[in-house]
């Protein structure tokens, strides 16, 4: 065998060797974050629901961005305000960091009795304009809220009054293609106000959304 057929024959087998120890390496393992970040994106079923304009607000709205859901509503007396205006105050930030991959902040009203969209665009606005707020019948509200893996439920007001509504207090992170990708959950002590902590939100969001590969 000549010399150089010999150089042929030794490089291609170092090239299939390294191959070989790639492909059983596998891919790079993810970052770690705190957030919940599924192993497979979970698809959302198709919906039918309005957004504050009174525009119909549907799955294909999803595609193409990133958009972060939170269940609430309008006469929430505290977690719901609270973390309206904690996500429009770490928001500019996360415009910085994020550049050219906005997020969508939706409210998912599941309060539709008093939760119109008129009275809807005016809660969303005044925390920050560009935030949407959706609702529907609770014939449309209860599946679809099952279906990113949140609860709530209409409960008598212990005081008196109008009734409440009890509901998941996490933030859901949906990718382009209209799939769950991470939760952001609660935490707090027993007895106070669970909410999400915006220092996780600010550090682990960046780093889900620079790893999706779509």
């Amino acid at each position: 065998m000549k010399a150089s057929t010999q150089w042929i024959v030794l490089l291609g087998l170092v090239a299939l060797v390294a191959g070989l120890s790639l492909s059983l390496k596998g891919p790079a393992p993810r970052p770690e974050v705190s957030a919940l970040w599924l192993e497979q994106a979970r698809p959302l079923p198709e919906f039918s629901l309005t957004d504050h304009n009174g525009q119909p607000f549907d799955r294909a709205r999803l595609e193409g961005q990133w958009s972060l859901f939170f269940v609430g509503y309008t006469s929430c007396p505290d977690v719901c305000p609270t973390t309206m205006s904690d996500l429009a105050r770490v928001y500019p930030k996360l415009e910085e960091r994020l550049g050219e991959k906005p997020v969508q902040v939706v409210l998912l009203s599941v309060d539709p009795g008093r939760d119109d969209p008129e009275k809807l665009g005016q809660y969303v606005e005044f925390f920050r304009p560009g935030f949407m707020a959706v609702t529907g019948e609770h014939a449309q509200l209860f599946p679809f809220t099952q279906s990113l893996g949140l609860v709530y439920a209409l409960v008598d007001n212990p005081n008196g009054g109008e009734y409440l509504v009890d509901h998941s207090a996490d933030l859901v992170l949906i990718n382009p293609e209209g799939a769950i990708e991470a939760f952001f959950r609660p935490s707090g002590e027993l007895g106070t106000l669970r909410k999400v902590s915006m220092a996780q939100l600010e550090q682990d969001l960046p780093v889900i959304i620079g790893a999706y590969s779509g």
